[in-house]
């Protein structure tokens, strides 16, 4: 299974342990910890390389969007934003910044792994009602990490081997992976994998694991 690391960045060392706590039951590992997003950059400077970065946002003041701006500009890691409320002030200047997702501190343990998830999976993470804000937004994002927009396709009429198929691919499996842990052929698997794709309107791997945890699904844990 896939597990992908993780740098948190808040002044506050007590919701950054718990933090950690709940960000570890999912697929990823805290790997360290920053006050501030310059302590951050210095300790990627000194050889941290985390996959994603999860930043605490205060107030949205003007130096905490420049710190996301640093980060943007000094890593390649994924930045989620974790803020106190939801303002739509904070939101624009954050993605504008480099942000990869806006996130809202009382959300549900749950909603945070799926979205943190989809961040991972190239996916740009927001709260629905402020999409339109969002979109005017993202034409101001830094050309080299707009992220390709995937549409999400409708619900399909899965069997559970297909069903199988998706949450094996949420692991992070591949296709001979897969195979060897379902017990049945390579040829077999790709089948499946043709008949998902075509059922939920995918184009590609990354779309139908975006689809699959859209949809409720977790990954299978294998032997």
């Amino acid at each position: 299974m896939t597990t992908w690391t993780v740098m948190l960045v808040d002044h506050d060392r007590l919701f950054s342990a718990a933090l950690a706590t709940l960000i570890g039951a999912g697929p990823f590992r805290v790997s360290t910890h920053a006050a501030s997003a310059d302590d951050a950059l210095d300790l990627i400077a000194d050889g941290e390389e985390p996959d994603l970065i999860v930043l605490a946002l205060q107030d949205g003041m003007p130096e905490e969007i420049a710190g996301i701006r640093r980060l943007r500009d000094g890593t390649s890691a994924r930045i989620a934003v974790l803020a106190d409320t939801i303002a739509d002030r904070s939101l624009s200047q954050s993605l504008k910044a480099g942000a990869d997702a806006y996130l809202n501190k009382s959300m549900s343990s749950e909603s945070l792994l799926r979205s943190l998830r989809l961040v991972m999976l190239g996916e740009v993470v927001y709260p629905t009602h402020v999409a339109g804000l969002l979109m005017a937004a993202a034409n101001e994002r830094p050309q080299h990490h707009n992220p390709t927009p995937i549409a999400m396709p409708p619900s399909g009429d899965l069997s559970k081997r297909e069903v199988q198929i998706l949450r094996c691919l949420l692991a992070g499996q591949s296709n001979k992976a897969i195979a060897r842990n379902l017990h049945i052929t390579e040829s077999t698997v790709k089948m499946h994998f043709k008949n998902v794709m075509r059922k939920i309107n995918a184009q590609n791997r990354t779309q139908a694991a975006v689809w699959a945890i859209q949809n409720g699904l977790s990954p299978l844990v294998t032997a």
